[in-house]
């Protein structure tokens, strides 16, 4: 094959700036999704819908969440060899799975959504699981696609699918949510009209991915290799695909467990001392505000996570050592550089970041010192997130599950201890939360360091993020007091703020020498974005 017709290898870096970039989208979307809905449905109402959603997430990760990944890992290692049919093969295994996997759960969801509900504590949830139960095998089947072309560090299709079932998200569960309450509907009632825009959205993405994999043609001309007509039989790629994936699924499920065990113990607990509809109002308004913010650096280092899993598991296929050195330090960096800054700035102004967000000035009162609480687990669930994939790449699949249970006991216990203490109560659920990250996230490291025969220092890698953290969230708070004393207005303080922490946080990441050569080099356009730091004199 001719030079000129070569495409070339995929790159890291690529794959994480298109997630990133989409991933950003999404959780925007998310975010202007719930404010509305927030003011729709209030605080009970938004407690029905998100009881609803992780009953949801918790089912879609018991029955598939292992396989994308598992897809991506076989066929990254598959089509770095060149075996194209091999590939087409994994795929075709993987999607069978999926759909039985994926219609056995929307049953279980739709058919059980009164009893789930009961155990829940929040019988007024049941018609939220009910609507949102078809989702599970929509999800199933989009996941399928999406392992393939995360396999090929492909991570367009995944990128506008999420984006597409964002957009429809939005757009029909407000307006549903709008109409149900138009016509009298009680909350409970409307919060399931909402969630019902979850399904639609879900159904175009999903209608978006059969699609691109119908028409698109992937090329293999990068790997230099013929296709040498090696396919394994489908009982060998079916031993592969839950060898991989069942320790993923169960350390997924076992994470997830910690909004789960709220879902399940926060209503229990509290209306024991505040009563039913107060306990309710008081999970809502932790899930919906607190916890949503949380989840927004996810945006940011989830991609990172996703695209190391297929690269990572190229480079070891090839024996590639000094690859697999480069992707783990500058995976692990970056992870670091982005987490640090987010918990710190998420923690210092989490009252004004949701009094912007959310017009409820008692829900931001109350879900403030909820976010402070929990932001710093920010930098916790980073390091669990990439240590976790690069134990996976490395096939220690186990490791994770076993860091993640003790994480899960440390939060149950927790919940159950601080919660019913009455001059803590809702309170318990952040601290528990955070301690349950710092667990999984050690642990995590020392597997990585024990068992992963590469250089890792987590230490060092750490130390001047965090020193340059520090003296940004110090401008962080001048700032912010400055500009909202000066100007009065809680838009401009904020973002002014943050825009400034951000400029002083970069700047001093170089004064501390945070970055080597290695890792600007291993950007996209890294040796002109080197010469560029060379002339402002941030790097020598």
């Amino acid at each position: 094959m001719s030079e000129q017709t070569k495409t070339k290898e995929p790159r890291l870096i690529v794959g994480v700036m298109v997630l990133m970039i989409s991933n950003i989208i999404v959780k925007l979307i998310g975010v202007l999704f719930k404010i509305p809905l927030h003011n729709l449905l209030g605080d009970a109402g938004m407690g029905y819908f998100n009881a609803a959603y992780s009953v949801f997430t918790t089912l879609y990760l018991v029955s598939t969440s292992g396989l994308p990944t598992a897809i991506s890992m076989i066929v990254s290692r598959s089509r770095i060899l060149g075996r194209k049919k091999q590939v087409n093969k994994i795929f075709s295994t993987a999607l069978l799975i999926f759909v039985v996997v994926g219609t056995l759960g929307s049953c279980l969801m739709f058919f059980g959504s009164s009893v789930i509900a009961e155990m829940m504590g929040s019988p007024g949830a049941a018609q939220s699981i009910k609507m949102i139960a078809p989702t599970l095998l929509l999800v199933a089947i989009s996941s399928s696609v999406r392992g393939y072309f995360q396999g090929h560090q492909n991570m367009i299709p995944t990128a506008v699918s999420e984006i597409i079932e964002s957009i429809g998200k939005f757009a029909i569960g407000v307006v549903l949510g709008i109409h149900a309450l138009n016509i009298g509907k009680p909350i409970e009632i409307a919060s399931a009209y909402a969630i019902f825009g979850v399904v639609v959205g879900e159904a175009v993405g999903m209608t978006f991915l059969i699609v691109f994999k119908a028409v698109y043609k992937q090329n293999y001309s990068y790997t230099n290799l013929e296709d040498d007509g090696v396919v394994e039989p489908r009982k060998s790629i079916l031993a592969s695909l839950f060898r991989i994936s069942i320790p993923i699924m169960l350390a997924s499920v076992v994470l997830n467990l910690t909004s789960t065990i709220d879902a399940f113990s926060i209503v229990n607990i509290l209306k024991k001392v505040i009563g039913q509809e107060a306990a309710e109002a008081a999970y809502g308004n932790y899930t919906t505000l607190a916890v949503t913010l949380f989840h927004l650096p996810a945006t940011l280092v989830t991609p990172i996570s996703t695209s190391l899993v297929p690269a990572l598991s190229a480079a070891h296929t090839q024996g590639s050592d000094n690859k697999i050195r480069v992707l783990l330090k500058a995976s692990t960096k970056l992870v670091a550089i982005i987490s640090i800054p987010c918990a710190f700035g998420l923690s210092i102004l989490a009252k004004p970041i949701l009094g912007i967000l959310f017009s409820n000035a008692e829900s931001v009162e109350n879900a403030g010192i909820l976010l402070t609480l929990l932001a710093p687990a920010v930098i916790f669930s980073s390091l669990l997130t990439i240590t976790s994939s690069i134990l996976q790449s490395f096939g220690y699949q186990r490791f994770p599950l076993v860091s993640m249970i003790a994480g899960i006991m440390v939060k149950i216990t927790g919940n159950l201890v601080l919660i019913s203490i009455p001059q803590i109560g809702i309170k318990g659920a952040p601290i528990s939360t955070l301690l349950a990250y710092i667990t999984m996230a050690s642990l995590n490291v020392l597997f990585v360091k024990k068992f992963v025969k590469h250089e890792f220092r987590i230490i060092k890698t750490y130390i001047k993020p965090v020193l340059a953290g520090i003296i940004a969230s110090m401008s962080t708070m001048a700032s912010y007091t400055l500009i909202h004393t000066l100007m009065g207005d809680e838009w401009y303080g904020v973002l002014l703020s943050i825009l400034i922490t951000a400029v002083v946080y970069f700047v001093f990441l170089f004064i501390v020498k945070a970055f080597a050569k290695e890792d600007i080099l291993f950007l996209s356009h890294g040796d002109k974005i080197y010469k560029v730091l060379q002339k402002l004199r941030l790097m020598k």
